[in-house]
């Protein structure tokens, strides 16, 4: 069987890295049947991005007029495609050009949905892969150690019943993952680094968790309490701490992120966090 793409790329106030995201698209190997680009109300202004792809027969373009968060837009996109896959893709994110040839490679021996190793936009040193073939729950009780959005595909019919939750402020990756996991889909990974992910975008997730209170915060842990059940308790707390304390050292009034963190997580936990966290770099400068 041959078959066919729908590239869906979500973009919100970045039209410079979208062009980038584009390029990558329109490099591949393997060509997508349609382009889809849902723009979530962005206030800065995309003609000159937009008319650089117009040319293109399978490039559509859906402004949406108010911004409702990116898992509602990938639910547009998914209700907008026509082809027997979805490849997602990050407006910030770059596909390298084997990316969709790997992944229909994946459908052609049976995959339901796969997903993909990357590596550090600018410090393409960095890679992060897993060795497997596919999707561990073991990994997944651990948090998303796979990659984000930017890596993943899946069967269109089963994008359509399954969908993103667009309740979840975060964690919609590792979200669809356990539950395509729970109900037995064969959730491939290609151990290798296909595309490039952008770390630290300063307008992005780090930026925005940086500016909540810790009380804000609690939004963040919706994912892990919805499978509370599916990681156990202990991986339940070490995933609270985790989320708490993302991007502690951009954060002002660093104690009160560590007593919400012991608060919900626990002493042991929020400790160990910390300590692993602080070896990492130490190892990393080394």
């Amino acid at each position: 069987m041959s078959y066919t793409v729908s590239v869906v790329i979500t973009t919100f106030n970045r039209p410079n890295e979208l062009k980038e995201a584009l390029d990558g698209v329109y490099a591949q190997i393997v060509k997508p049947l349609e382009v889809i680009v849902v723009n979530d109300a962005s206030s800065l202004p995309y003609e000159q991005v937009i008319e650089a792809f117009s040319h293109h027969d399978n490039f559509i373009y859906k402004p949406l007029d108010t911004s409702s968060g990116a898992n509602k837009a990938r639910n547009i996109g998914v209700d907008t495609a026509r082809g027997d896959i979805i490849a997602f893709l990050d407006d910030d994110d770059i596909w390298m050009p084997d990316y969709l040839l790997e992944h229909v490679r994946a459908y052609e021996e049976g995959a339901d949905a796969v997903v993909s190793g990357y590596q550090n936009l600018g410090k393409e040193e960095e890679v992060f892969v897993q060795p497997d073939d596919v999707v561990q729950a073991d990994i997944l009780r651990t948090g998303n150690q796979y990659c984000g959005m930017s890596g993943f595909s899946i069967r269109r019919e089963l994008a359509i019943s399954e969908r993103f939750d667009e309740s979840l402020p975060n964690g919609q990756d590792w979200d669809m993952y356990v539950r395509l996991l729970q109900k037995n889909y064969k959730l491939v990974n290609i151990p290798r680094a296909i595309f490039m992910y952008r770390f630290m975008n300063m307008d992005g997730i780090g930026a925005k968790v940086a500016k909540m209170t810790p009380e804000q915060a609690i939004v963040r842990l919706r994912s892990a309490d919805k499978h509370r059940a599916f990681l156990g308790e202990e991986n339940y707390r070490k995933r609270v701490a985790a989320q708490l304390l993302v991007y502690l050292p951009l954060k002002q009034q660093k104690a009160r992120w560590i007593m919400q963190s012991i608060k919900l997580a626990g002493l042991r936990v929020t400790m160990e966090h910390i300590a692993a966290v602080s070896l990492k770099k130490v190892r990393q400068r080394v």
